[in-house]
């Protein structure tokens, strides 16, 4: 049995928070939008997660919320490691699930495809809204995972 692992940056934010901290800052509305065509087209590809591990920063939470609406049921669940965790530990997360659907930022979400494919780090950045869809016999992984869908966002 196969772990499918989709990796999902947060949607298009403002640019700087009323709080001026960086974790405060909200999806736009153009976010909100990128992410529901986008959500769609995966809805379409067949990919449903098993459970949604997001980072607890705002964007990032709104994000998560848009994909609990496209399927309902999901557990949600936030997880500080997604934001200053390493590559590793953010992949325990995702042990014991058949679909786990991370949620996080740029870097280290591309990070963590990079990580999966064998590459160094930096090598796969994702777009806001971008996605990766990755499978591995595994984890942790003993060889490569296989990319099955890398998609940027629709719009924006």
């Amino acid at each position: 049995m196969y772990i499918q692992i989709g990796i999902l940056r947060h949607g298009i934010a403002e640019d700087q928070s009323p709080t001026g901290f960086d974790c405060d800052r909200r999806l736009t509305a153009a976010g909100r939008v990128q992410l529901e065509d986008h959500l769609a087209v995966l809805a379409a590809w067949g990919w449903a997660p098993s459970v949604i591990l997001y980072s607890p920063y705002v964007r990032t939470t709104e994000t998560a919320a848009v994909v609990a609406e496209r399927f309902p049921g999901v557990p949600c669940l936030p997880e500080e490691v997604i934001v200053h965790g390493d590559v590793p530990d953010i992949l325990q997360l995702c042990a014991g699930h058949t679909a786990p659907l991370l949620v996080g930022h740029q870097p280290t979400m591309g990070d963590v495809v990079a990580h999966l494919l064998g590459s160094p780090p930096g090598t796969t950045p994702l777009e806001r809204a971008g996605f990766a869809l990755l499978e591995v016999n595994r984890l942790p992984t003993t060889r490569p995972a296989r990319l099955r869908l890398f998609a940027p966002p629709l719009r924006g």
